[in-house]
């Protein structure tokens, strides 16, 4: 053989090689390019009040932690255990709380190439990646200190453990398929949604995985014993047995929010719609392109299930009970992009349409590059700023004054920034309970502040607006103290308004 031939021979080798490298380079430049946007400027934003409730509840002891596997109203007990071990190691900074958040962000990128590679092909799994790291949505609850990206980084680890399963059916992955999606119950009440999905799946596509039932059952049967404490209470909202504060919303509503949110998250309105219908209109493509496979696993309607079930199951429960947030649902993100990738995928694999492939990723780039740049990574408060609020009082405030924090249970706020601004320690904190209870007036609400600090007259009022109308609908509070005092100074940020009185003469709470 000559050196010619076995050069020729050897050549679609090395160009299979040098495409196989290309491909994990692109991989890997992908989540450094995820990671960057997800670990770094962690600090930028302020931590808002339900991060902040979640890490001062985190910095109870133990044992109270502990009791939020069985209280009512928990929705993450299993973050709250995390996160109570991770604050004693960490401490408690923007960075340090968030960042474990940042890691399970991160971790997904990976995870969700693997999975889309083994649902569509290596070019769909390329693509599945590249979309969730650059995803606004997906970048903005990867810097919160909350549940949200260690569920989405579940919900993949538990559908990657389902498909195995059903191709191998093997007891690891049945097992570990088990352990993960009870990891994924008890880390947010609302993925059990994730479970229905792939259940409904199993039975429509039951054909096609014949000799899997054993397994299948087994998987189920270990699911429904962790779960009954979740579904009791879960029975409880829906039942209308608990208060929630969630808008309610129409079908339509629900759709364009999650279409709008799945796409650019927050943008201005034209982009916002013109981003929501283009991942619609490649999501359907993915359907489209993948049904067209007839393959016995149907894998296209796996996806669009994990796609659809989140988002319907909230809206459904909804109608019952108000419960409809979009993060609730932000499991669903993973499968909505593998969709869209795949459709992107098919264009790139077609000998005419590969330029149409180029345009469309031009432009996904183009919609996720706004928001992330004036948005996820703006320097301007994006979350409600009680870092700068809290400091601004700090640098004011003088012996003797009174912070009432209105609504009550912000007093969660105050407690973290105590720590983080030493100064804050010397001033008494009142907070005043819900007017929604019949036995509170004003007489004795005034009572209550004279108790607490006696003929004090200067007195800060640190106001959430979003939540005073829920508590004190008439403005009782501070309608009193414009009537008894005199306004000094105002200052307003980011989803906080604070107010400085003088009052004329200490409080007196005198009845008509």
């Amino acid at each position: 053989m000559t050196t010619a031939s076995l050069r020729r021979l050897t050549r679609p080798a090395i160009d299979a090689n040098l495409a196989t490298l290309v491909h994990y380079a692109a991989l890997g430049a992908i989540i450094l390019v995820g990671a960057y946007l997800r670990l770094t400027g962690l600090n930028r934003q302020s931590l808002w009040f339900d991060e902040i409730d979640v890490v001062v509840r985190a910095q109870r002891p133990f044992g109270t932690v502990l009791r939020t596997f069985v209280a009512e109203g928990e929705n993450g007990p299993l973050y709250n255990l995390m996160l109570a071990i991770w604050v004693r190691i960490a401490g408690v900074s923007e960075i340090a709380v968030r960042f474990p958040s940042a890691v399970a962000g991160t971790l997904a990128i990976p995870l969700i190439y693997l999975l889309a590679r083994r649902l569509a092909g290596p070019t769909t799994g390329l693509l599945s990646a590249g979309l969730l790291a650059i995803s606004p949505y997906h970048v903005w609850y990867s810097q919160e200190a909350k549940m949200y990206a260690l569920i989405v980084l579940l919900a993949l680890a538990s559908s990657a453990c389902l498909v195995e399963a059903l191709e191998r059916n093997r007891r690891i992955w049945w097992a570990a398929y088990a352990i993960i999606t009870t990891l994924l119950f008890y880390t947010h009440v609302a993925t059990v949604l994730v479970f229905v999905a792939q259940t409904l799946y199993v039975v429509v596509n039951r054909s096609a995985w014949r000799g899997r039932e054993r397994g299948w059952l087994f998987a189920a049967a270990f699911l429904t014993l962790p779960y009954l404490p979740i579904a009791l209470w879960a029975l409880r909202v829906v039942g209308g047995g608990v208060d929630t504060w969630q808008p309610e919303v129409s079908l339509w509503e629900a759709a364009r929010i999650f279409g709008i949110k799945f796409a650019v998250n927050r943008a201005d309105a034209v982009i916002e719609t013109r981003g929501a219908l283009l991942y619609v209109a490649l999501a359907f493509g993915g359907v489209v392109a993948l049904a067209l496979r007839r393959r016995r696993e149907r894998w296209w309607l796996l996806l669009v299930l994990l796609s659809a079930i989140p988002v319907v199951g909230l809206y459904l429960v909804s109608l019952r009970q108000s419960v409809f947030s979009d993060r609730y649902a932000i499991v669903a993100l993973p499968a909505y992009l593998i969709l869209v990738a795949a459709s992107v995928a098919a264009l790139i694999q077609h000998r005419r349409l590969w330029p149409l492939a180029l345009v469309a990723s031009f432009v996904l780039l183009a919609f996720a590059w706004g928001p992330l740049r004036e948005v996820n990574r703006s320097t301007a408060a994006e979350k409600e700023d009680w870092r700068s609020a809290y400091a601004w009082v700090a640098d004011r405030a003088e012996p003797g004054d009174v912070l009432l924090l209105h609504p009550g249970f912000i007093i969660t706020t105050w407690e973290y920034y105590e720590q983080r601004e030493p100064r804050l320690a010397q001033y008494p904190v009142v907070t005043i309970p819900s007017f929604s209870v019949k036995w509170l007036d004003e007489p004795l609400m005034v009572q209550m502040i004279r108790d607490e600090v006696g003929d004090a007259r200067r007195y800060w009022l640190i106001a959430s607006p979003d939540r005073v109308p829920s508590v004190d609908p008439n403005e009782r509070l501070e309608g009193w103290l414009e009537r008894r005092g005199e306004l000094l100074a105002e200052h307003e940020v980011n989803g906080v308004h604070i107010r400085l009185y003088e009052l004329a003469e200490p409080p007196s709470p005198e009845r008509p």
